[in-house]
């Protein structure tokens, strides 16, 4: 996978080499270099447990069903990361995030929130919707560049 970040690679080729038995279709058309401004270890943090959210609930699916779409894009003045994929089942929203599907809410439910933590650590938005049977989650940074960054390095911890 060559997206022009070398986190957002990494990540994506280790979720096809232990996904790919299962039959699940990751298709990415993104464009890294707009996330160069998030460090490596949120860049782990907010992809990973986008990815393994959406691998988790298609692998429940029949096989022509098992496909998530990422989608990183520049919309204007905006970073814009689009994730979605096919799930079964209802799912309850709470304070803006799904609620967790596994049992025990005291150890699990936390990686949505921690998604919406670091997006607005760099100033961004997370929201999901539910179109029918397809989960979309998505994510909006301002553009930022490199002399931005700088220049408010001291003003806000990145």
């Amino acid at each position: 996978v060559k997206t022009g970040n070398e986190t957002l690679d990494l990540i994506l080729t280790e979720k096809n080499l232990l996904h790919g038995k299962d039959h699940i279709q990751i298709t990415c058309i993104a464009d890294g270099t707009l996330l160069d401004f998030i460090t490596p270890a949120d860049m782990y943090s907010l992809f990973g447990n986008a990815l393994d959210n959406a691998i988790e609930a298609v692998t429940l699916l029949d096989v022509d069903k098992r496909t998530i779409t990422l989608i990183v894009k520049r919309i204007n003045d905006m970073v814009s990361i689009h994730i979605e994929n096919y799930f079964d089942g209802e799912r309850i929203v709470t304070n803006g995030l799904p609620k967790t599907t596994k049992g025990d809410e005291d150890y699990h439910g936390f990686g949505m929130l921690s998604m919406r933590i670091i997006a607005e650590k760099y100033g961004g938005t997370l929201a999901v919707e539910f179109r029918g049977n397809v989960f979309c989650l998505n994510i909006m940074f301002p553009v930022r560049s490199v002399d931005t960054l700088d220049d408010n390095a001291d003003k806000k911890d990145f």
